[in-house]
């Protein structure tokens, strides 16, 4: 989910990286590009370890850089799943070189997936060849080592969009293909309105499913896509639709400086209407589909239980974690969870509150409603007993009696304990837990009582 930070460390001692045996520091020097795209050359200390640089600059800064992925993976590849649970884990290890996380200044990371591909029509080339176009982006093809095309990205000032083979790319043995898709974020401004400044912020899940839904998904819902395999035949179409359907196909008819805003969404809302009515598949809605079922995935670990932004930004008290409906271009769905156990009831129907597992979680949400009923009833008789005594204090009339009705029960006492209490000339009946409440504060307030006229009594 979170790979290829790039950290700088505020108020930390570089004494504590070279103390750590597991770090072997070389000078080096590298060339680099400054925000106006020259090249600078740079020096530094760094040490490399299980995928992550360590690197001190000349100036004193100290930053971390590399596949925080890799690093869970003790330096293995980083093709398999990354899920919350193991990206905390990953930051307590960081914590063994010094890192706090609330102290690591984000500078730069990539937020994506990896997407297991197990549709027989389907591969990692079917996804990002069928990318056509992205507004405003540049797009460079991506290579192996081998200098083979393995995906595409597109770049923007501030981002970059990457859909790849990570299969081919990480040299993976796996029976089936995996695409990744992902958005690096090269400057962190963007993410300022979702308080993401620091890795600590990394590890609020309301900010990633915001993060997920407002710029991962979002990203594709505006990218044009057109898997050629899904239109075999284009001749049944209607003249009029061929004609424009040979512009549509045309990544650089959509690029046309000429084109207005307004013309090209609509040009690109009329190409997914014909593509969702006459194409055997929408590969855009299997890669949000994919895309969101595996969010879901890596973010509900075992110990996931939602703060109380995130059940009133979802709507639910269970571990919901994306929301939305098929409508339009949002086309996210709804999960539905049990509201005592968390198990994943979206298959059952549309006002299903509990899984139907032998009715024990409807029982026991049953009886937990009918506790916190028993115990606001209970509080309110408190607090009408302590008024009560408050306001009258000896001038109140107590009678103290049983309830007759009482059956007689072997182990336990036949009498119960009731009052009555006289009040302005009316009376008030208490019995069991009430009465006994009743007759307890009634006792302290009596020896306060006395113990008061006694003091005045000395004073005097």
């Amino acid at each position: 989910m979170i790979d290829y930070i790039n950290i700088l460390l505020s108020d930390f001692d570089f004494k504590t990286w070279q103390s750590d045996k597991r770090l072997q520091f070389q000078f080096k020097i590298a060339d680099e590009l400054d925000r106006f795209g020259n090249v600078v050359q740079t020096s530094s200390e760094a040490a490399h370890y299980q995928g992550l640089d360590f690197i001190r600059t000349l100036s004193g800064k100290c930053f971390i850089k590399g596949s925080i992925h890799r690093f869970f993976n003790a330096g293995s590849n980083n093709g398999n799943r990354f899920s919350y649970l193991d990206f905390t884990e990953a930051l307590e290890e960081l914590q063994d070189f010094g890192v706090i996380p609330d102290k690591a200044i984000l500078k730069s990371f990539e937020f994506g997936l990896n997407l297991p591909i197990k549709e027989k029509h389907l591969c990692a080339k079917s996804f990002y060849n069928s990318i056509i176009y992205r507004v405003g982006e540049i797009e460079k093809c991506m290579c192996d080592d081998g200098n083979n095309l393995i995906g595409k990205q597109f770049i923007t000032e501030d981002t970059t969009v990457k859909s790849y083979d990570k299969k081919q790319q990480a040299a993976l043995q796996c029976s089936h293909e995996i695409i990744r898709y992902e958005l690096r974020f090269r400057r962190m401004r963007l993410l300022k309105r979702f308080g993401i400044v620091t890795l600590h912020d990394l590890t609020d899940k309301d900010k990633l499913i915001q993060l997920f839904e407002k710029r991962l998904l979002k990203s594709v819902n505006e990218t044009i896509l057109l898997d050629w395999k899904s239109l075999p035949n284009t001749n049944k179409l209607p003249e009029y639709q061929k004609k424009r359907f040979l512009n549509w196909r045309n990544p650089n008819w959509w690029r046309e400086k000429s084109m207005t805003t307004k013309v090209r969404n609509r040009n690109k809302i009329s190409f997914e209407s014909l593509i969702k009515n006459k194409a055997k598949y929408d590969i855009k809605e299997i890669l949000k589909n994919k895309l969101i079922n595996e969010f879901s995935s890596v973010i509900a670990s075992q110990n996931f239980s939602p703060s109380n932004n995130t059940q009133k930004n979802m709507g639910t008290n269970a571990g919901r974690i994306v929301s939305g409906k098929h409508v339009g271009e949002t086309n996210m769905f709804k999960r539905k969870y049990c509201l005592v156990c968390g198990k994943d009831i979206s298959h059952l129907k549309k006002d299903a509150k509990y899984c139907n597992d032998n009715r024990k979680c409807r029982d026991k949400a049953y009886n937990t409603k009918v506790s916190q009923q028993r115990k606001a009833r209970r509080t309110q008789k408190q607090k009408e007993i302590l008024k009560i005594i408050n306001e009258l204090g000896t001038d109140l009339m107590l009678t103290r009696t049983t309830n007759p009705s009482r059956k007689k029960l072997a182990g336990i006492p036949s009498r119960k304990t009731s009052i009555i209490v006289t009040t302005n000339g009316k009376q008030k009946h208490y019995h069991g837990v009430a009465a006994r409440f009743f007759l307890k504060e009634f006792e302290k307030k009596k020896k306060l009582n006395q113990t008061n006229m006694n003091d005045e009594t000395n004073s005097t």
